[in-house]
């Protein structure tokens, strides 16, 4: 299989399968949602609603072996993406720590554009011995200083207008 990198392309499955059909500095924009390190199964319901998809997020040998798994990712997209691409990686409080320095290793430290704190909307208390878990986190990283970055603009809520 041959991905055409003129055209935009959403792939789903580990990129480690199909990177290697990528040309190497080809991509512009790479976003990737890979587990979080929750040590938690998952089962969701699909589609229409009769396709039941399930995914463990464990991994032995702890952090450690998580974030060697994830460097090997992180790194083939580095190779992938082009002098001007950026990458977008979705995480949560279990690793972002540690994938925010191992972006700053292959990245550079200097190309680190932002982390986006994404507000939960279904967030509430539980009965547990900790703080409620209300946001995720997403790295924005590019590969060099020369990337294309455009403002987006949207209107003003009507509560927002009328606080000014």
């Amino acid at each position: 299989m041959i991905i055409d990198p003129s055209k935009n392309t959403i792939v789903c499955g580990d990129n480690l399968e199909w990177l290697r059909w990528v040309p190497d500095g080809s991509v512009d924009l790479c976003y990737i949602d890979p587990p979080f390190f929750s040590n938690r199964p998952y089962e969701v319901i699909w589609g229409n609603g009769y396709e039941l998809r399930a995914f463990g997020d464990r991994f032995a040998g702890g952090i450690s072996h998580y974030a060697d798994w994830m460097k090997e990712r992180v790194a083939l997209i580095h190779k992938k993406l082009k002098s001007t691409g950026a990458i977008f990686l979705h995480c949560d409080w279990h690793a972002s720590h540690r994938l925010r320095v191992l972006l700053d290793e292959i990245f550079g430290e200097q190309n680190c554009m932002n982390v986006i704190t994404w507000k939960r909307c279904d967030t509430h208390n539980d009965a547990k011995k900790q703080y409620s878990v209300t946001s995720d986190h997403i790295l924005f990283y590019t590969k060099s200083d020369k990337f294309t970055f455009k403002i987006q603009h949207g209107s003003y809520p009507e509560k927002t207008l009328h606080d000014w």
